[in-house]
């Protein structure tokens, strides 16, 4: 009996949206199988003059984000980015951390966070060991609020809100001049 009211109040917790339903676990804020990742698109520095190239592909099971970045011109970065979706936000609920598992090249990359209407997002960086598949734990608390130009914004609310996140993005940027590739396997919530 105490069994089966334990189950029960987990599940009544778990349906109610407690913020404590990630204590411990992991929640997949992103599907990055093949019909997924294929709906992720990219925007570089062309947008601005610059000559940066890059794709999204689905391979070694997960994202792979791929291209060149190029310093002609002004130029200097590329992202990928999901599709909106406000269920991000509602799977986020009660976070303490985004974990990103991925095999990178050695270079530093950006995670980007945004929230739908917001003139804002938020961002944290992440250095990547070349042919290495780690878990980035990337803490809320850490992410820094910025405008559309990934410059401070100080009219944000200063610590990001998880349940607020409506879409994921990858950046590389910092002159990283070269070829760059990354595979990640898994964008999850942690609590």
């Amino acid at each position: 009996m105490a069994d089966t009211m334990a189950a029960l109040s987990a599940l009544l917790l778990v349906s109610c949206g407690s913020v404590d339903r990630l204590a411990g676990a992991e929640v997949p804020l992103v599907s990055l199988d093949a019909a997924d990742v294929a709906r992720w698109t990219t925007v570089n520095d062309p947008v601005m003059g610059g000559r940066s190239t890059s794709k999204v592909a689905y391979a070694d099971g997960g994202l792979v984000f791929s291209g060149t970045i190029s310093l002609e011109n002004n130029g200097g970065f590329a992202s990928a980015r999901s599709p909106e979706d406000p269920d991000i936000g509602r799977r986020a609920t009660g976070a303490t951390s985004i974990r990103l598992r991925a095999v990178g090249d050695g270079k530093t990359y950006v995670l980007r966070v945004g929230a739908a209407g917001q003139p804002w997002s938020y961002i944290q960086r992440f250095p990547t060991q070349a042919g290495v598949q780690r878990t980035y734990e990337l803490p809320v608390g850490a992410f820094q609020p910025v405008g559309m130009r990934l410059d401070p914004a100080p009219q944000a609310p200063s610590t990001l809100d998880p349940s607020s996140i409506s879409q994921v993005s990858v950046y590389i940027l910092d002159e990283q001049q070269g070829p760059f590739a990354i595979t990640i396997t898994g964008i999850d919530a942690a609590g």
